[in-house]
């Protein structure tokens, strides 16, 4: 295992106010999806990564302990660590207002996000009052949420405050987790997040997508995302059908998630 390629990915994932074992552990799942780490490859243990990685050996112990509870790293005893495998091709590595629990209560459903398209020029409605402005980049995704169902997601961001969304090739944003091509693109991270929680019907446009009867009752999030200070950075609306699974929602983006 090239302990380098996983250094380059930690680089990207270590912000301020994120835990040190939520950025490894995020980079290990990076490093797995884009190839930089292989099926198989033997883990180094827990000491030699310490010594490589600016991290504490119990920072470390815990990414690897979350690690192997969902199953990324195959701990056999007597013979050390192994990647499991990589991720399923399109899997979000970190998603954050889809994480659905697991029927055993462990770790979350796998994420596959779908481009359907991007509108420089979308129609009013609330993302104006959310944003405080009357220009955005509309970024609309159907979700599927491991084999079980699709979640449909409207994202709007300002194309003055974040230009990359405007920019970038629809493949480049298809799989990836917004609020993280956000803090590339601006050194900073999405601090509080205003949650809006309520049941509807989604309009037909939405439901066809989603998949279920005309009359299905959704669940319907209205997410407001900030920068630290309060400035309000990107507004999010997400339709949900029924389902037997939990979802976490959280209000912090820094928040490491489940910890199964």
């Amino acid at each position: 295992m090239d302990l380098t390629q996983l250094a380059h990915c930690l680089n990207r994932h270590l912000r301020p106010g994120v835990p040190k074992y939520v950025s490894l552990r995020d980079a290990f799942v990076e490093a797995i999806v884009t190839g930089r780490i292989q099926s198989g490859d033997k883990v180094p243990n827990e000491r030699d990564l310490a010594a490589a990685l600016p991290m504490s050996l119990g920072t470390i112990q815990r990414a690897m302990r979350e690690l192997a509870q969902t199953g990324v790293i195959d701990r056999r005893p007597g013979h050390g660590s192994f990647v499991a495998g990589r991720l399923e091709k399109g899997e979000m590595a970190h998603p954050f207002h889809c994480r659905f629990l697991r029927g055993d209560g462990k770790g979350y459903l796998p994420v596959f996000p779908e481009v359907l398209g991007r509108n420089l020029k979308p129609g009013a409605g609330p993302w104006q009052q959310a944003l405080r402005s009357d220009r955005a980049v509309e970024i609309t995704r159907r979700i599927r949420i491991g084999d079980e169902f699709y979640v449909h997601s409207e994202f709007y961001i300002d194309p003055e405050r974040v230009p990359v969304f405007a920019k970038l090739p629809l493949e480049d944003l298809a799989h990836s987790n917004f609020k993280d091509v956000i803090f590339k693109a601006c050194g900073q991270a999405v601090g509080a997040i205003d949650l809006m929680v309520r049941q509807e019907v989604p309009p037909a446009r939405i439901y066809k997508e989603l998949d279920v009867a005309a009359d299905t009752v959704c669940t319907s999030i209205r997410a407001i995302g900030h920068f630290p200070g309060g400035e309000p950075v990107y507004y999010q609306h997400i339709y949900i059908p029924p389902s037997s699974h939990e979802l976490h929602i959280v209000a912090d983006s820094r928040a490491p998630g489940f910890d199964a």
